[in-house]
């Protein structure tokens, strides 16, 4: 006859494969930065967009929600356990676990190209992880990085600027501010945290040169696109 307590058991030995390691750090910090040439001028920044059109972006503020990461693979004992848990739909303020920030945070042009905001550390069970979830979502009172002259308290998105059509013209005054939700996954390219190698940093970039990309700014959908863009230009590093 088969005990009863085999699958309590097995349950207890495989979370104990997920337990954290005492020490382990990884370190999230976020950046903005261009891939092509920008002026930059105190907290305003020129470009040119893909269509040749001269971008000036006056004011441009973004709130990521939050950051998941994941292991490499993922076994048929992670996937039971999974099944168990399964991870649901992304909100505008989740949680902090050992493998998730949960506290949104606002970014702008304040800081120049490249200097990073520090989004905290998780501490994740050892093991390889390959790959990071991001949620872009409206920022709640107790988000990071709000500042009293911008009201992002239920934004994710805000952009003021001008644009001068590559085809002439006057240059067109536009604003734009998003309240909705996107995702977007970045590759951490085998990152490995173990008792040999306790402690990490990486930090996600977004560049800001391509959010305009392909933007109609007259058209109704032109703050969703951008939002889009924003979570597409994504990358992360040491």
């Amino acid at each position: 006859m088969k005990s009863r307590s085999a699958p309590l058991l097995l349950l207890l030995t495989l979370c104990a494969c997920g337990a954290r390691e005492e020490g382990i750090r990884l370190h999230l910090g976020l950046d903005l930065r261009p891939t092509r040439p920008a002026l930059v001028e105190g907290s305003a920044r020129q470009f040119t967009n893909d269509q040749g059109d001269r971008i000036t972006l006056e004011r441009a503020h973004v709130t990521l929600s939050s950051v998941e990461i994941f292991p490499c693979q993922t076994s048929s004992a992670w996937r039971w356990l999974r099944m168990l848990s399964p991870i649901g739909t992304a909100e505008a303020h989740e949680a902090n676990t050992p493998r998730r920030l949960g506290t949104p945070h606002v970014s702008g042009l304040e800081r120049p190209d490249g200097e990073p905001w520090e989004l905290g550390t998780l501490q994740p069970p050892p093991g390889s992880y390959c790959r990071a979830h991001l949620v872009f979502a409206p920022a709640d009172a107790d988000a990071e990085g709000l500042l009293p002259e911008v009201d992002m308290e239920g934004r994710t998105l805000l952009l003021e600027g001008q644009l001068l059509p590559a085809s002439g013209g006057p240059a067109r005054p536009f604003r734009l501010e998003s309240a909705s939700l996107t995702n977007a996954e970045v590759w951490l390219e085998g990152l490995s945290l173990t008792p040999d190698a306790l402690e990490a940093s990486r930090t996600l970039h977004l560049a800001y040169d391509r959010w305009l990309d392909g933007v109609d700014l007259a058209s109704p959908g032109a703050a969703e696109q951008v939002l889009r863009n924003v979570a597409g230009s994504a990358t992360i590093g040491p």
